[in-house]
Formats: C-alpha cells, structure tokens, sequence
C-alpha cells in the first residue's frame, strides 16, 4: 500500500516532464529569444555608453581636464608681451647731497627673448598634463561603463536564475500539494512531507536573494547611466559584449600596453615631470627680456610730474637663493623618478592582469561548455527517474535529490555563462576596446 501511495504521488503531479525538453532548451540558454524587446529600452552597449558619458568620476575626470588645459594657457603666456600698471613711491637720494620723495605712475610692457628653454618645458609640461588628464578622462568613462556593465550582467543573472528557481518553487509547490492529499489518505508520512516542505521554503529565500540582487543591479544602472528607460530583456547573442579576438595572450597585452588609457596617463605624466625637471636644471640660467615703460614722475612734491619712457634689455640671474633652485632640482628629479617607476609597476601589472583574464576567459568558454553538457546529463537522469518513480523502482527522496541536482546544474550553468560574459568585459576594458 505505502509503495501504490508513492506511486500516486509522482502521478497526482501535474505532468511536468510532459514539457521538460521544451523548458530545459529554453533554460540552457539564456540567450533564448523571451521577448521582443519593446521600444526604448537599455541594452548593453547603451549602458556603457550612457554610463561612460553621465557617470559623476567621469565629470570630475573632465573637470581635471579643464584645469589641466588652463595650465597650458598659463605656460603659454611666458612667452606672450605682458602690459602691467605701476605705481610707486620712495624716499632716496637725487644726488650728491641731498635726498627727496619720488612719485611715479604708468605702465610696463615686457617680452621676453631668450630663457634658455624655460617657457618651452613649461609648455611641454602643461601639454603632458593635459595629455595625461585626457586618458583619465577615457579611463573614468571605462571604469564607469564597465561597472554598469556589471550591474546590467547581474540584473539578468538574477532574473535567469529567478526563473529557472521559479520552476523549483512550482515543482515542489506541487509536490507539496499531493502529499497532503496522501496524508489525508495514510499514504504518507509527515516526514516526507517536511522534506518537501522544507525544499519549498529554502527555494523561496533563494528567490527572495535573487530578486534583492535583481532590483540593487538595476538602481545601479538608473544611479550610474541616469536613465529611467526600462532594460531589455535578453533576446539573442547579440545582447551580449563579444570579447576582443586574441590567438595568443601576448597579443591581448601588447594591445592593453598602446592602448590601455591609465597607462597612457602615467607615461604622459611621467614626460610632464620630465620637462619640470629639465626645467628646473635651467632655473640658474639667465632670463632676457626687452623691457619698455612709461610714466609720470615726480622728485620732492606732487605738483611736478613729468612724463619719463625707457626702453631697454633686462637680464635676470639669479645669484643666491638659500639652496632653493637646488631643493627644487632634486625634488623634480625624484619626482620624475617616481613616475617612471609607477609606469614601469602599471606595465608589470597590466601584462598580469590582460593574461590572467584572458586564460580565466579561455577557462570559462571551456567550462560553458561542461556545464551545458552536465545539465543536460542531469536532465535525462531526472526523467529517467520520473519513470522508474512511476514505476516504484526507486525512492521518493531519490526523486527529490536528483531534480535538486538538475537545478543545481541549471543554476552553475546560468552564474558560468555570466561570470564569461564579465571576463569578456574586463578584457575589453584593460585593452582600451570597451
């Protein structure tokens, strides 16, 4: 009697495994067609563009630009006339013998001619830190755009996961349902019923976790992208980044060195401290300038004033300065120093990073594949062991255990194909292709 009430079980169950193939090909991939995506909403490529673009660190990013390109304004006016407004007064001698109160008022126009390269390695300075912002600038916009990228491969992650868990959920829903029809018949124990039970509700918190991963994925991406457009649901391959093609990993780093824009900045910056220490070695060289002027003058009162102009050559060098030209010289050399060593440190570790994530990707494709295959295997088991339960050869809690596996193996396939889809953007983005 109790082996014809466990047979019962298994057939009072809605027929689940009438459609099983039809549901295991739609959860294998998740790339299936689901729906069609409606007008408007977010893909991938449209979260990483508006995230690049709208993101606060890329607005900081451009702000630094700004002020990087007014310090090559700056630079550049060493070498511009310069027109200044003079007033002075002072008490001195006016002659041999006598001393008196001079007044002066005007203007002072100064160019200067030769400075032995100091305006030219201050331009050049300015010129790399503009050059250097501008890669911060590109690499802000990638970090932002891979984050959002990351939300956007969570929000499905979750939401494939949700609905394979869902089917769980319903499965053991189900279960639960033609065992307290049993119970009620003594064709059942309360201990088989727990069990199922107990499925039910740990299948229920697992939904509740993915639905939390769910909607924080998706106010990252409303927060980073600032968009309020809907995200489209998954409707081909297409949906998805397509990594960088790369034979070997060598290739993939020797892109991520020419193009890789943290590294860019570095090396740009590295040329900037560069030009600040060449132009520091000049600072005890003279500054030649033509220096012309006009003003009122007056000596001993206010009502004397008379119009004075000079134009003339000023030579300016300096003599004693209290060590500070050379404190000045060794702290632009160190610093220079420091910034090769930072770009050598960046190339070191950019090679690592580029090649462990493309072996991790070469990885992942492999492992895809594995788990595609073991949740097939497991599915074929599972309706095998609908049969043998229908027919009493094997146990109820067999049953349970082997379409736990089959979730299981549904579930590693899904997080496999998105941890894929991540490395691929992690590639894209430490060779500058993103």
């Amino acid at each position: 009697m109790r082996h014809a009430a466990l047979t019962s079980l298994v057939l009072l169950t809605p027929a689940f495994m009438m459609t099983a193939q039809a549901q295991s090909s739609e959860i294998i991939s998740t790339a299936a067609p689901t729906s069609v995506a409606p007008e408007g909403c977010l893909r991938l490529n449209d979260v990483l563009e508006l995230a690049g673009r709208r993101d606060p660190s890329v607005l900081i990013a451009r702000a630094g630009e700004d002020e990087a390109d007014a310090d090559i304004d700056q630079a550049r006016s060493l070498y511009r006339p310069r027109l200044d407004a003079v007033g002075r007064t002072g008490v001195g001698s006016t002659g041999v013998v006598d001393s008196g109160v001079s007044n002066s008022i005007g203007f002072r126009a100064s160019q200067r001619l030769i400075d032995f390269g100091d305006a030219k390695y201050a331009r050049r300075s300015a010129r790399a830190d503009f050059a250097a912002a501008q890669d911060d600038t590109r690499q802000a916009a990638l970090d932002a755009a891979t984050q959002a990228g990351f939300a956007l491969l969570e929000y499905h992650e979750a939401i494939a996961q949700i609905k394979l868990t869902e089917r769980r959920r319903d499965y053991f829903s189900r279960q639960l349902d033609s065992i307290d029809k049993l119970l009620e018949m003594g064709g059942a124990t309360r201990t088989e019923r727990a069990s199922v039970a107990s499925q039910l509700s740990e299948t229920e918190g697992f939904v509740l976790e993915l639905e939390f991963r769910r909607d924080r994925a998706e106010t990252q991406i409303e927060l980073t992208t600032r968009a309020s457009s809907p995200i489209c649901a998954i409707s081909d391959s297409s949906d998805f980044s397509s990594a960088p093609s790369y034979l070997v990993a060598q290739q993939a780093v020797t892109q991520a060195l020419d193009n890789n824009p943290a590294l860019g900045a570095l090396r740009n910056r590295a040329e900037g401290e560069a030009a600040r220490a060449r132009r520091e070695a000049r600072a005890r060289l003279p500054i030649i300038s033509v220096v012309a002027t006009g003003a009122y003058s007056s000596i001993g009162g206010f009502d004397q004033f008379e119009f004075r102009d000079r134009v003339g050559v000023d030579v300016t060098v300096p003599l004693y300065s209290g060590n500070a030209l050379r404190a000045q010289k060794r702290r632009a050399t160190a610093r220079e120093t420091a910034a090769r060593a930072r770009v050598f440190d960046r190339e070191q570790q950019l090679r690592e990073d580029v090649s462990i994530t493309w072996q991790r990707l070469n990885s992942l494709e492999k492992q895809l594949q594995t788990r595609v295959e073991v949740e097939h295997q497991t599915r074929l088991q599972f309706e095998a062991a609908e049969i043998e339960a229908g027919a009493g050869t094997i146990t109820y809690r067999d049953l349970v255990e082997l379409r736990i596996e089959f979730e299981e193996a549904g579930l590693a396939r899904i997080q496999t194909t998105f941890d894929l889809e991540q490395q691929k953007l992690v590639l894209r983005s430490l060779t500058g292709r993103l």
